[in-house]
């Protein structure tokens, strides 16, 4: 798909830096120029994910920054007499935070771009099941060879390492470099792979099994057929979702900003993935979920 490149418009360019800067034609001239880089750096990274949808955002963006800074004075340029201080401050900082939005745009579509992409990888390996059970797999395997390696290393002698606890250490699988790693003396661990490592594997692992544990539920409640559980709300639904193992709190419309206050406080958070306000579901997230519903009816009654 091919995106097409929208310059910044040179005028509101020039606008921006007209009370700040001696020079507002070269400033202007850098503005296009890093707004041209961001556009073609996203281009470059993001591939097909960058969209026209997306460089028409970041345009808008970068324009609104430029028209709120050229609100902005330097009492270099105009001259310090009746200086207006305090509100040349806060026309500052919202050009700032006009600015920060570009960037934090930015970001995001990469950040967007990598779950995607994680997302196209899990579904080529054939499903988030099936990528957490091999990772556990691998998990326990990688656990049982730090366990004989270091049977290995204290066999007799003890503390000393010779060729032929080497090779067996190689038999294990153990890469060069992590060989060399575990045979170096250590002041605070000794050789080997230190407890607190062991400890920690054993901690991940049990991690990965409980999230292990949790897919084949939402995939047994998936093959059984499990149909959500919908109860309507003034406005919208809330869906108690088995299968995906989510809450979702869904409105026809945008709601006004206290409706939204009032989701955010019952521990719900909006899901680009989803297109909805949603939280794992637990048994305080059904808790949550119930009181809630009857909270918004409540205020529909009050407000009625």
């Amino acid at each position: 798909m091919n995106v097409i490149y929208k310059p910044i418009d040179r005028d509101t360019a020039y606008r921006a830096h007209t009370f700040t800067s001696f020079s507002p034609e070269k400033r202007a001239e850098q503005e296009i120029a890093t707004h041209k880089e961001l556009f073609d750096n996203l281009v470059t990274d993001l591939g097909d994910f960058f969209t026209q949808e997306h460089a028409d955002k970041l345009h808008r963006l970068y324009t609104d920054y430029m028209q709120s800074h050229a609100n902005v004075m330097s009492s270099m340029i105009t001259g310090p007499a009746n200086f207006p201080t305090s509100r040349n401050r806060k026309r500052s900082d919202w050009a700032d935070n006009k600015r920060s939005a570009v960037y934090e745009y930015y970001n995001n579509l990469h950040k967007w771009q990598g779950k995607e992409s994680r997302k196209q990888a899990i579904e080529a390996a054939g499903g988030e099941l099936a990528v957490a059970r091999a990772k556990l797999e691998s998990m326990k395997a990688f656990h049982e060879q730090m366990k004989a390696a270091n049977k290995i290393i204290r066999l007799a002698p003890r503390g000393e390492i010779n060729a032929i606890k080497i090779e067996a250490l190689r038999s294990l699988g153990l890469t060069e470099g992590q060989i060399i790693n575990i045979t170096k003396l250590d002041n605070w661990h000794g050789v080997g792979f230190a407890s607190f490592q062991l400890t920690n594997s054993n901690a991940r692992i049990k991690n990965t099994a409980a999230r292990v544990a949790e897919l084949e539920q939402r995939e047994t409640a998936k093959e059984s057929g499990v149909e959500a559980k919908i109860v309507n709300i003034p406005g919208g639904k809330v869906s108690f979702d088995y299968a995906e193992n989510r809450i979702n709190v869904k409105h026809d419309e945008k709601p006004e900003r206290a409706i939204i206050d009032i989701v955010k406080s019952h521990g719900f958070r909006w899901s680009r993935n989803y297109g909805n306000w949603t939280r794992k579901l637990t048994t305080n997230a059904e808790s949550s979920a119930i009181s809630l519903i009857k909270e918004l009816r409540a205020r529909e009654e009050v407000t009625a």
